[in-house]
């Protein structure tokens, strides 16, 4: 008969991930492009693993190749500012990964010799508003309570902002205290913070027009 116990641990396959920006930092203008890899606890590549990359006001999603290296281009130039990189990768069979990095937008000193300054207060572009707001109370998966202006609104399903599931909440994701809300005539959708950053930035009031329509309808 046999001594040899049988665990009841159950072994879970870890995934290791960086991220960066391809170049830190850029200028004004410039169009922003975040890498990274994806291994196992064995430091081996995984690929084919799909990668969730949210920065700015930009999320995407793409996978990594057979080396275990993911690459993604904005497709929009980025303003002046420090920009916070959040990854989560998953594969079944894996346990998520996640990791974060920042990564600056200097000014572009010949277009603008002198910088914003972050006022906080709405900008009013043409039908829309953008307000910087704060966030009182969090539940990622449900709803959301948020100060701005003289508001104090609930916005529900928030984690349709982030494009994650319900499975994702097993596990700590990360918060924010500080969100964009947008006003288009009566009604009202919260963004990332970075939307109201990037607004403030801009000096053309065509590309502010543009740049806020089309987050709204993103």
């Amino acid at each position: 008969m046999s001594n040899v116990q049988v665990s009841d641990s159950i072994l879970s396959n870890k995934m290791i991930v960086t991220v960066k920006a391809e170049k830190d930092p850029i200028t004004e203008g410039e169009f922003p492009v975040i890498i990274g890899t994806v291994k196992d606890q064995g430091y081996k590549s995984v690929s084919n693993a799909n990668v969730l990359i949210a920065f700015g006001a930009v999320i995407v999603t793409t996978t990594t190749d057979a080396q275990g290296n993911y690459r993604y281009q904005s497709a929009t130039p980025f303003t002046q500012g420090v920009y916070e990189v959040d990854v989560t990768a998953s594969k079944t069979g894996y346990v998520k990964g996640l990791a974060s990095t920042t990564f600056t937008v200097k000014p572009n000193m010949v277009a603008s010799t002198v910088p914003k300054t972050l006022s906080g207060l709405p900008i009013q572009v043409g039908n829309y508003t953008v307000f910087l707001g704060k966030v009182a109370q969090w539940n990622l998966e449900t709803t959301c309570f948020v100060n701005f202006s003289d508001k104090h609104m609930r916005f529900l399903k928030t984690c349709d902002l982030f494009s994650w599931a319900p499975d994702d909440f097993k596990t700590d994701q990360p918060m924010m205290s500080m969100v964009s809300v947008l006003q288009y005539h009566d009604t009202y959708k919260l963004f990332s913070k970075q939307v109201y950053v990037t607004a403030a930035g801009m000096t053309n009031d065509t590309s502010l027009k543009k740049f806020v329509s089309n987050t709204w309808t993103s």
